[in-house]
């Protein structure tokens, strides 16, 4: 499918097909803040044999090759989607390089949603990344209907109190009830300076509470681990600049002639 407006373009490529078992649960993990959905959805592509069904490529997306450090290859900018039939219920990813621009992100969603759609998409989950205070609830969660938002609360997630979801967390999640799916977003809060598995992990097993399905998210420690190490690095930087610059405020203006 090559769906043009202008001198803009969204093209599907279609890889595999599969026979999903409904219902399809749909998790989105694009990046975003602290990249905190990328990695929970890159986790699940990794341990739970995905299949990757089909390409995403758009105008929208930034106009980049990335090259692969380990394989020397180039790719350009997509989202990527992945279907994993090993787990009950199954699961749909939606993950990628990039999010579409602001200008195109409508456009380009609204166009991954068909397809979802037609893989009989059931439930849409979008997770992403939140900045709170640090006794902040480790989870925040929002939805679109009462019965979404009571669902929700029943099962401890604390919801926003107003303000505002940008991006594909909250487009990708608005579109998809507007077709009457289930959807709503999970955001874990941000604990590290760089990226946030931690978050990653909490989002992930607040999933496997809700839907029962068994993730084995051992294999998340060590992803962790060193994060927190490069977390303490960048904090022990950030003191010795905090340092450096007091006593250089304490030494006075230079003056140089």
């Amino acid at each position: 499918m090559n769906q043009s407006q202008g001198n803009s373009f969204t093209y599907l490529h279609r890889l595999a097909e599969v026979t999903l078992t409904e219902p399809v649960i749909v998790i989105q993990g694009l990046p975003g803040m602290g990249l905190i959905g990328k990695i929970a959805a890159s986790f699940l592509i990794e341990n739970y044999h995905a299949i990757e069904i089909a390409r995403f490529f758009s105008s929208f997306f930034p106009p980049v090759v990335q090259i692969d450090s380990k394989s020397g290859l180039g790719r350009l900018a997509r989202v990527e989607i992945y279907a994993i039939t090993d787990t009950t219920p199954n699961l749909i990813i939606l993950t990628g390089d990039a999010q579409p621009h602001d200008i195109g992100i409508i456009q380009v969603l609204n166009s991954i949603l068909d397809y979802l759609v037609e893989q009989k998409a059931h439930t849409v989950i979008c997770l992403g990344g939140l900045r709170v205070h640090e006794d902040g609830p480790d989870i925040a969660g929002f939805g679109y209907t009462e019965k979404i938002r009571d669902w929700l609360t029943e099962h401890d997630i604390s919801l926003l109190k107003g303000g505002e979801v940008t991006g594909a967390v909250g487009v990708l999640s608005a579109l998809a009830a507007e077709r009457n799916l289930e959807s709503y977003g999970l955001l874990g809060k941000l604990t590290l300076a760089g990226t946030d598995p931690i978050a990653s992990k909490n989002l992930l097993q607040k999933i496997d509470e809700l839907y029962s399905i068994g993730f084995d998210l051992e294999k998340m420690d060590k992803t962790i681990d060193d994060a927190l190490q490069k977390n303490e690095r960048i904090e022990h930087l950030a003191r010795e600049v905090l340092e450096q610059n007091n006593e250089e405020d304490e030494r006075g203006p230079g003056y140089y002639i």
